[in-house]
């Protein structure tokens, strides 16, 4: 292998690929990336063997061939290099050589055929969705995913695929999270996945803001994203999700319409004094006013009142604070409906005016 590439454009195709791997693993090869020359491009692909990565990059090749890499090690040193800079590249005496201008690095190499692939998979549906409009309803979702749950199949992201419709949910047992959006292709038979907390992080990561289609593909066991020089691809999680119409109230009984950033303000004041571990604060809906109040452990105390427009009823009961604040921060109106029936019962949030395409659910608090 012998080529040269800009700095630049290689720290994109690297940044993507080597996103998904770690330091540390359990096996040596899953630390390192694949790297393979030829036709005028650099494909670059990592894996842990749950996600898999493959980036292209335009290069000037000589020499075609195919070398392994310490992924993050080589990161690391692409990313100290001069912006615009032209990198050689070659395998000498078995390790890999990269030069620019006086500055000479060797790395060590794994045996290309112990790398592994998780691109040999049939896939059996595919559609497209604009890119702007995958990554909103993955970042409106990803914070109310569990972490680490025993219930496996809340780590991660469902999404839903029913006509012309893609609807995306989070849930971690206190809270939930929906979110929909259009797809320029039809699905002829709906379809449910868990995507895993970390693939759709990488998601999150690489997808673009513009209008432009994606592919994605679905098989029985994994899900693949296909953008540009980019193709993504991850195991599902198996299991079957909570049936989340269950869980959001298609009706409720008293609704309120609140300012979204006098809200937040009110919120983040309050919850300051909360205690670190719960989290918790009161909420009081009483006449014209939404009133806040928390305390801790040392006996400090906060509280703060907001006028609103119209008279509302009463209501009194504890959340966590970070709960509230995190799905009022992902509304995208100015004004945000707060529905219940009960004081003991789940809140919903939703935008005021648009509201049925981002819905979410905050169950109260025990103080």
């Amino acid at each position: 292998m012998r080529l040269n590439v800009t700095r630049d454009d290689l720290l994109k195709a690297l940044s993507v690929a080597g996103g998904v791997v770690e330091r540390r693993q359990s096996q040596p090869i899953l630390t390192h990336v694949l790297m393979e020359a030829g036709d005028g491009e650099i494909v670059l692909t990592g894996t842990d063997l749950e996600v898999e990565v493959v980036a292209r990059c335009p290069a000037q090749v000589s020499e075609p061939g195919k070398v392994t890499v310490p992924g993050r090690k080589f990161l690391d040193i692409v990313r100290t290099l001069p912006a615009e800079s032209v990198l050689q590249c070659q395998i000498d005496a078995g390790r890999f050589r990269v030069v620019m201008g006086k500055s000479r690095f060797q790395l060590a190499t794994l045996p290309v055929d112990d790398f592994p692939n998780l691109m040999n998979v049939r896939w059996d549906t595919a559609l497209h969705v604009a890119r702007a409009d995958m990554r909103r309803v993955l970042e409106k979702t990803q914070f109310c995913m569990a972490q680490q749950d025993v219930r496996y199949y809340l780590n991660g992201v469902m999404l839903e695929m029913a006509g012309r419709s893609l609807r995306a949910v989070g849930a971690d047992g206190h809270r939930l999270a929906f979110c929909a959006t259009g797809l320029n292709t039809e699905v002829a038979e709906e379809r449910q996945v868990i995507v895993p907390r970390k693939a759709i992080g990488e998601m999150t990561r690489f997808l673009g803001d513009t209008r432009d289609p994606i592919e994605l593909s679905l098989s029985a066991n994994h899900i693949r994203v296909t953008q540009d020089q980019v193709v993504f691809v991850s195991k599902l999680v198996d299991g079957r999700f909570p049936d989340y119409h269950r869980v959001i109230p298609q009706t409720v009984k008293y609704e309120v319409v609140l300012g979204r950033a006098a809200m937040l303000a009110m919120l983040g004041r309050v919850g300051v004094v909360s205690t670190e571990k719960f989290r918790g604060i009161r909420l009081r809906f009483q006449g014209h006013t939404v009133a806040a109040n928390a305390t801790n452990v040392d006996r400090d105390e906060a509280w703060e009142e907001l006028e609103t427009d119209g008279a509302l009823p009463e209501m009194e009961t504890g959340f966590n604070v970070s709960y509230l604040v995190e799905a009022i921060s992902a509304l995208e109106e100015d004004e945000f409906q707060f529905g219940w029936s009960d004081n003991n019962g789940a809140v919903r949030l939703k935008a005021a005016k648009t509201g049925d395409d981002q819905v979410y659910v905050v169950m109260p608090v025990r103080l």
